[in-house]
C-alpha cells in the first residue's frame, strides 16, 4: 500500500503550481503536521533538517520555523525534480500527501540526495 502510494505522489502533485514559489495556505500545513504523532512530526523535521532547510530543535512542535522549512522544502522539491514534484500547498490534499511522503523519508532524492544521483552528469 505505501509504495503506491509514493508511486503516486509524483501524479498527485503534477497539477499543482509551475515552478515559481509555492502558494500556501499555514493552516493546512499546520493541521496536517499536528495529525502525525510525535515520531513522524519529528521525522519530517529531521528530513528537513539536513535538507538545511530547518535549523531549530528537531521537537516534534509546530512553528515558525517549521512551516518555513516545509514552504522552502515544497519549492526545492519542485527545483531538484526538474518540475516533476510541485506542491499545491493551498489544497489539504496534495498537502497531506506532501507530509506523508516526508514523514516516510520518501523525499530524500530530491532533499538532500542519496549519494547514488549524479548532479550535473
Amino acid at each position: 500500500m505505501q509504495r503506491r502510494a509514493f508511486l503516486a505522489f509524483p501524479l498527485a502533485l503534477a497539477a499543482g503550481p509551475a515552478l515559481a514559489a509555492p502558494l500556501v495556505a499555514p493552516d493546512w500545513l499546520r493541521i496536517g503536521f499536528n495529525a502525525f504523532d510525535k515520531p513522524r512530526r519529528r521525522k519530517m523535521q529531521d528530513e528537513l533538517r539536513i535538507a538545511d532547510l530547518y535549523a531549530a530543535s528537531v521537537d516534534g512542535r509546530y512553528g515558525p520555523g517549521t512551516e518555513a522549512a516545509l514552504v522552502d522544502g515544497a519549492a526545492l522539491l519542485a527545483r531538484n525534480s526538474g518540475g516533476a514534484l510541485r506542491i499545491d500547498l493551498t489544497h489539504p490534499d496534495s498537502v497531506s500527501t506532501y507530509l506523508n511522503a516526508l514523514a516516510r523519508g520518501h523525499l530524500a532524492p530530491y532533499l538532500y540526495g542519496e549519494g547514488d544521483e549524479c548532479d550535473g552528469c
